[in-house]
């Protein structure tokens, strides 16, 4: 029998069929925390807002959550991951109580600006950035300083470049 086939008193809402045969609490994200760079873009691309970002300048701290309630195991977490780090895993049984609060999945500490104090990014992130465009010993982008102190500093070379020649 089709929903078309039903008469008016046996259909269902549209919102209801939709909470039916919406897969949730299916999955749970594993995370390789030596891989994670804590990008974020598993929490952008994440439709139902599963994944998200918490960020405490106060603990210096950045930390990726995941809230089981929302979550479809769609996979687009999975998918986005650029480092392949995440990984989509069904949910044990005895994991089966869906708590409304967040679970943290990774943690790192955040890098600070060297000259404002900004917080910039998780450590992570610039470990990998710097082993990826290190070159003699030396990385060609400061990443310990933020767009600002970063103009600052370079308008500060180009000054003293030009009062040397």
């Amino acid at each position: 029998m089709t929903l078309h086939a039903l008469g008016s008193k046996d259909r269902i809402s549209r919102r209801e069929f939709l909470k039916i045969i919406r897969l949730k609490n299916h999955g749970r994200p594993l995370i390789d925390k030596g891989k994670c760079t804590g990008c974020g873009l598993c929490t952008i691309d994440c439709l139902t807002k599963a994944l998200m970002i918490n960020q405490s300048s106060e603990k210096d701290t950045y930390q990726l959550l995941f809230r089981q309630e929302a979550c479809n195991a769609c996979g687009v977490c999975e998918k986005s991951c650029p480092e392949n780090c995440l990984q989509l895993v069904e949910k044990e049984p005895e994991q089966n109580k869906t708590g409304k609060e967040a679970k943290v999945i990774f943690e790192d500490k955040l890098s600070r600006c060297m000259e404002c104090g900004t917080p910039l990014f998780p450590q992570s992130m610039v470990k990998k950035m710097e082993t990826k465009i290190l070159t003699n010993r030396e990385t060609t982008w400061p990443f310990n300083l933020c767009p600002s102190c970063r103009i600052k500093t370079q308008f500060r070379k180009e000054i003293v470049e030009r009062i040397k020649t």
